[in-house]
Formats: structure tokens, sequence, C-alpha cells
């Protein structure tokens, strides 16, 4: 091979280097955009995610934030805004016998169907996407306590006209003066869920006869509220009888005296009303009327057999005869006269007495009550008056007995002067009723809110009293006793 011929192959290997040298080159540039281009798409992806895990923490924030401000009881209400002031009770909506002409105590947490998202449970997110979380509901119970301690000193023996009803008095037991301990009331609330809510009302109370503690149920209700106009109850409740039994029920520290007017007293204490009412009650506001017309209506087993020798309570279980009581009426609140609340109602029912000489196996008893009351802040009135008539079976003979009572109050500062002048008359031949005694006359005294949970009482009272004398045996018998009682008391009461 030539000179020229080496030089041109030489040349061709070179340009052939030269061509490899570049190709591997471009390959080498084109595969470190395609990383580059790669690793990029996967930085942008990261970053996306990153942002998306920031707003789904942001979310979860919101919603455990909501949860814990919802958790905390002074969410809703401060507790002192929630605590009513003593002996107060407004005229106003209770749903507390849910509907019923009165109030249930605030401090009862009687709180109103909740609203709003929170109230079904469920919490929105206003960041990022539309997102709606389902929390469960659990209804919130909540427990109130009530009590007294209280002071007597008489002119008779107080073992004799504070005893219950067919209740021997001891032959240990008597004086003039004494120390007694009041009852301790326990209140329970839950609010189920926006239409249902439960109350439950129990008492631990001493007993004059034994002087012994015992537990009562005094109250185990559950409240259906239809709407804001409607509400039906279910199970044992005050019943519906005026106005006083609907608003003060066992806790002493909501009334401005320290016990309940002689008439619409608890039937173990020697009421002769039928305060307590195992069925339902239904109950309609008119809320477009400017009387602010409500309607009401019960039906309840009634009082169980009883005698002189045993005082009168509801049938809990079973009632004993098919009949049932039942009590209907209504009440006005008009618009123009704020705290201003008149009504009246009709209550019957059949009685059977037992172990009554002369008494007749069938009673048929109808009550006509009427009560009128002006609740102001710092002003008090309230009047009441009812009749109680009984007929026996085969007889057009009514044996009545009347009660009633008128109560004036006025506060001046954390002061509250009252004048009341309470009366019941019962029928002595009627055996339904002739063991409540007479007790008539005027009580006065002054309450001082020592502070928002507690109180101090003092009172005096003077009655003409008369009731049944004592046999051997303890029992109730005629004679008639007849005395004169002038009563000073003293009573602490306080929530807790």
């Amino acid at each position: 091979m030539d000179g020229c011929g080496q030089f041109r192959g030489v040349r061709n290997r070179v340009t052939q280097g030269i061509v490899l040298l570049a190709s591997m080159a471009l390959l080498c540039c084109a595969g470190v955009r395609a990383q580059a281009q790669a690793l990029g798409d996967n930085a942008v992806e990261i970053q996306a995610l990153r942002g998306e895990l920031k707003r789904i923490e942001a979310r979860l924030d919101v919603l455990e934030n909501s949860k814990l401000e919802n958790a905390k009881p002074e969410n809703a209400k401060p507790e002192n805004a929630n605590t009513p002031t003593a002996a107060q009770p407004p005229v106003g909506e209770g749903i507390g016998h849910e509907g019923m002409p009165g109030m249930e105590p605030a401090s009862t947490a009687q709180a109103g169907a909740p609203v709003g998202q929170e109230a079904m449970g469920q919490d929105s997110m206003d960041r990022g996407p539309a997102i709606t979380v389902d929390i469960p509901h659990v209804p919130e119970m909540k427990i109130r306590g009530f009590g007294d301690v209280r002071a007597y000193l008489a002119n008779q023996n107080l073992a004799v006209i504070t005893n219950s009803p067919g209740s021997p008095t001891p032959a240990t037991q008597g004086g003039n003066s004494t120390f007694a301990l009041g009852i301790m009331d326990m209140f329970v609330t839950s609010q189920i869920s926006r239409k249902f809510s439960y109350l439950t009302e129990m008492g631990y109370e001493a007993d004059p006869a034994s002087n012994g503690i015992g537990v009562d149920l005094e109250r185990a209700q559950i409240t259906y509220l239809a709407n804001s106009n409607l509400s039906m109850t279910f199970g044992r409740s005050h019943a519906m009888l005026g106005y006083y039994n609907t608003a003060f029920h066992h806790g002493t520290w909501f009334q401005t005296t320290m016990d309940r007017p002689r008439f619409v007293e608890f039937e173990d204490s020697g009421g002769p009303l039928p305060i307590h009412n195992v069925g339902m009650t239904a109950t309609k506001k008119f809320s477009n009327d400017k009387l602010g017309l409500h309607l009401f209506g019960e039906v309840g087993n009634g009082k169980q057999t009883y005698s002189l020798f045993a005082g009168t309570t509801p049938a809990n279980v079973l009632a004993d005869h098919t009949g049932k009581s039942t009590n209907i009426g209504a009440y006005v609140r008009p618009e123009r006269f704020s705290g201003l609340q008149a009504g009246f109602d009709w209550y019957q029912a059949a009685l059977v007495p037992t172990q009554v000489p002369g008494a007749a196996p069938y009673y048929h008893q109808n009550i006509y009550y009427a009560h009128v009351v002006y609740i102001r802040p710092t002003f008090e009135f309230m009047a009441e008056d009812g009749e109680i008539g009984d007929t026996a079976r085969g007889s057009s003979a009514v044996q009545y007995t009347s009660g009633g009572f008128a109560q004036v109050s006025k506060a001046f500062g954390s002061y509250r002067p009252f004048v009341r002048y309470a009366w019941m008359n019962p029928n002595f031949g009627d055996p339904n009723n002739a063991w409540v005694g007479r007790w008539v006359g005027p009580e006065s005294g002054v309450r001082w809110d020592i502070n928002t949970f507690v109180a101090l009482k003092g009172e005096f009272d003077h009655y003409d009293w008369r009731n049944f004398s004592d046999d051997p045996a303890g029992n109730q018998v005629l004679p008639i006793l007849h005395k004169s009682v002038n009563r000073l008391g003293m009573q602490l009461a306080y929530t807790f």
C-alpha cells in the first residue's frame, strides 16, 4: 500500500473514532437530560404530596380543636349563668315537666335542644375540599344536688304536729325543740337527642316517726319534644296541679319559704292532693296567641288503695282498679303582662279506701284547682285554691276538703321578706282525706341569699291545728285534738 493509501486509512479510522466518541457523548448527554427530567418530575410530585399532607394535618387540627371545645362544659354557658336566682322562679317555658305551667329549676340542667352541625355530631372543615366527618352523639348526664338543715322551736310537741299521716308517735319521742335534717335531693338530667330528654329526682329523706333515712324515687320521666309548641312526658312526674307543684320540686333551695304550703305538701308528708302522677302528660302551646294560651292533659294510675293508717301514694306498678285518673286544664301568659300566669284544671279519679270502718268500697273524686301568679325578678305573688270533692258510690252527697294559700315577697338586694297565709280544711268524715288535719294560719319570715348557692331562712308560723288522737297502739282515732301552734324555724338551704 502506498503512502496516500495509508494516510487515507488512518484518516478514516480517526474519523470513525471521532464519530464514535461524539455518538457516545451525545448518548451520555441524552441520558443525563432524561435522568434530570425524571428527577424534576419526581420533585414536583413530592412537593404536591407534601402540600396535600399539610392540608390534611390542618384539617385534623381543626377537627381536634372543635372536639375539645365541644367537650368543655363552660363552652355552652358559665356555671353561674346556669344557676337560678334563689326564690325567683320565672314564669317561663318549663321543659322540665316539659311544657308545664312553671319552670324547671335552671340548675337542673334543663338544657335546650342543641342546634347546628355540632349538635348532630358533625364538624365541617373549611380548608381545602369540603369534607364532613361524622362523630357519634353521646348523651351528657348532668347531676345537681340540693339539701337543707333546719331547727324548730314550738309551743307544742313537734312529734305530734309534724308526724306523717297514719304513723304512730313513738312514746320515747317528743319535745318542743329539735334540729332536723331536711331532704337531700339528687337531680339528674340528660339530653338524649334533639327530641328526647330525661330527668330523674331521688330524695334521701329522714322519717319523723323512725328517725331513719329513706330513699325515694320522686321523679323519673322522659320527654319527647315534638316541636317548640308540643311536648309529651312519660313516667313518674309531678302532676300539673296549679303553679307551685310544677315550679317547685323537692329541693327546698328554690322556694322562698322553708316548706311548701300544707295543701300542696307531698302525699307522704300529709298532703291531700295527688302531687305525683305515673302515666303521661301532653302540653300544647299556641305561639301566635297574645294571651299565651297553653292546654295540657294528663292520664295516670291515680292513687293506690290506702287507709287512715297509710298515706296515699301513686300506683307505681299496678293500679288497684281499671279506671285511670285524668287531669285537663289550661293556663295563659299574656304577652302584655310579663310574669303573669293564670290557670284552671280539673282532675278526676276513682278511690278505693280499705280498713276504714263505715267507708264505701268505691269513691269518685273531683278536684277543681285555680291559680294566679305574678313573678318578677324582685317581686313575687302567688295565690292558689283547690276544692276536693269525694262522692261515694250510690250517694249524691259530696264531701269537700278545701285548701290553698296566698304568698307575697319582695327582694331588697340579697334579702327577701315574705308573708304567706295558708289554709287546709278537711272533712273529718271523709275517709279519703280526714287524716290530713286542719292547718289554718299565717306565716312570715325573711330569706337571705348568702351567695349564689347558699341561703338562710328564718320563719314564724301560727296555725289553728286539728287532727286525730292516738290510741294505745298509735293509730289515729277520734276524738279530734285541737291545738294552737306557734313555731319558729331556721333553715340553711344549699345547692351543689
